[in-house]
């Protein structure tokens, strides 16, 4: 008879929504990644730089994920230390009576690497000069790559979105040269052939925000928000088709699930100007003819034209390094959702397609990304800081590894030191510790079912260990050790019936004096 159980809160083992337990085999597969990477961006001269987790809100800035209030977008909480308020020059703000006003201060968990970079490189100058020389300062030149957890606050997710998530960052901040934006191309580029996909399996696409904003002007746009506001949904164009955007450009639509989205109610001409500058650059052209086709179009703005010249300095500097169409392209209707993008954006898309669940072959979509974005650090410091980078996303390119059976095989475990007799616990410690010292990673069992050997196996197999090694009290007097090797156990057995000869081949007495070199020996 089942006990009832009280109708009460209980505590029950789970975890948030959004986040996810990772366990060793993609955890090293995450790592292959940051490392072959992390390797990339050194060669280019970035600097391995770190910054914390939580940020105050204000530091974020108002280019919060979609929304711009500090309780939507972002996980924010108030800081339980009370500590003054600061004016813009960073004095203590009082109140009538001189007294400083304290607060506590809202706290948010970055969103991204890039805004507390930005955070970062003002503080750093704030350490070494006062404010009222920063007018006449030459920002200095600060190239850093970092990595790690990033968190969105999403009241709902969809599928393959996580409210944690991983992030592979490189940046040059203090800088204008479009060369540094055609570096980020080509850095972008090697990282990924170096972390494992071929050539012609990804393509990094390229625009520069200011053609688009020029052309916008041009056709009657001149309110900044009206200006994001058809960006953002320009930047859906992948999940939802052109001729959604189109309606949400307009009166809007309905969704495949039946609801209502609610449209920008553009003027019917500017939908049009919209959507034919998007079908004009639908079909993949070679870098020059996207050239050719944006000056046809004879956009009158100056910004726009900035923008195109930036692209063709840029086609120049990767031409000449043999960064073909093969893996860089320029794509005009690219945007990128972020406000504060400047000028050149990135977006790398994987080629690469696979079956899913229900036999259907679909693909994974954008990996990295980034851009130019010249007034991030401006808005903490007052004094204008061009700067441009790049991003890989972590887990959606570990995912696609997966998805395309690209990963690299599970690493072995440790050799493992099966138990037998409690009297031989130091013999056994001292024989890792020997391993160990030769650079052998290596477990002495401590499970609670010593004594059954079967369970040790199974174990040592689960843990995916190349070797496992048995010493009794026979062994233990004849100074050897029973060496198994599961590894080529699990190779044979697909060849060999026979118990006997099986045996045979896997399993050798070795004297202990020489374990350590017959191991590594046998590792290869």
């Amino acid at each position: 008879m089942s006990k009832k159980v009280e109708n009460k809160r209980g505590v029950v083992a789970r975890k948030v929504k959004g986040f996810r337990d990772i366990d060793s085999n993609l955890n090293q597969l995450k790592w292959k990644i940051i490392n072959a990477a992390s390797e990339v961006y050194k060669k280019y001269g970035f600097e391995h730089w770190d910054t914390p987790v939580l940020e105050y809100a204000d530091c974020l800035g108002k280019y919060l994920p979609d929304e711009d209030t500090v309780d939507k977008g972002v996980y924010s909480f108030k800081n339980p230390e009370l500590e003054p308020v600061l004016r813009a020059d960073g004095k203590e703000l009082r109140d009538d009576d001189a007294h400083v006003v304290m607060e506590n201060a809202f706290l948010s968990m970055r969103y991204d690497l890039t805004s507390p970079l930005a955070r970062r490189y003002a503080e750093g100058l704030l350490e070494k000069y006062q404010r009222h020389q920063l007018g006449q300062l030459k920002p200095p030149l600060f190239r850093r790559y970092q990595f790690g957890p990033v968190y969105r606050y999403e009241i709902k997710l969809g599928p393959g979105r996580f409210r944690e998530f991983w992030q592979l960052d490189f940046d040059n901040v203090g800088t204008n040269d479009v060369a540094a934006d055609a570096e980020v191309c080509m850095v972008l580029s090697d990282a990924l052939e170096a972390i494992g996909l071929p050539r012609k399996s990804y393509v990094v696409k390229v625009n520069n925000r200011k053609i688009l904003t020029g052309y916008l002007k041009d056709l009657g746009v001149e309110n900044d928000l009206d200006e994001q506001n058809i960006i953002r949904v320009i930047d859906k164009m992948d999940k939802i088709g052109l001729d959604n955007v189109a309606l949400e450009l307009a009166g809007g639509r309905t969704d495949s699930s039946g609801a209502a989205i609610k449209g920008l109610n553009l003027d019917a001409n500017l939908v049009i100007g919209i959507v034919d500058f998007i079908k004009n650059f639908s079909n993949q052209k070679t870098r020059q003819e996207v050239l050719a086709d944006l000056r046809n179009l004879e956009i009158k703005n100056e910004t726009a034209q900035d923008g195109i010249q930036e692209l063709e300095k840029m086609d120049k500097i990767l031409s000449t390094l043999d960064f073909d169409e093969e893996r860089v392209i320029f794509d005009p209707s690219l945007v990128r959702g972020l406000a504060y993008y400047t000028g050149p954006v990135y977006e790398v898309e994987s080629l690469q397609t696979y079956i899913d669940a229900k036999g259907v072959e679909r693909r994974i979509g954008s990996i990295c990304g980034g851009g130019r974005y010249d007034t991030l650090v401006e808005n903490l410091l007052g004094i204008k800081v061009p700067a441009t980078g790049g991003s890989i996303g972590v887990d959606r390119l570990a995912e696609l590894l997966m998805l395309t059976n690209q990963a690299p095989k599970r690493k072995d475990g440790p050799v493992f030191i099966a138990y037998f007799d409690e009297e031989l616990v130091p013999l056994y410690q001292r024989m890792a510790r020997d391993l160990r010292d030769a650079g052998i990673e290596t477990e002495v069992y401590y499970g609670m079912d010593k004594k059954k050997m079967k369970k040790q196996m199974a174990y040592a197999d689960d843990r995916n260990c190349p070797f496992v090694i048995l010493v009794g009290s026979n062994e233990a007097e004849k100074g050897v050790a029973t060496v198994k090797n599961l590894k080529l156990g699990k190779e044979l057995s697909n060849t060999i019936s026979d118990k006997k000869e099986w045996n045979e081949r896997v399993q050798k007495e070795i004297p202990m004096a020489e374990l350590a070199d017959y191991i590594k020996g046998e590792m290869g």
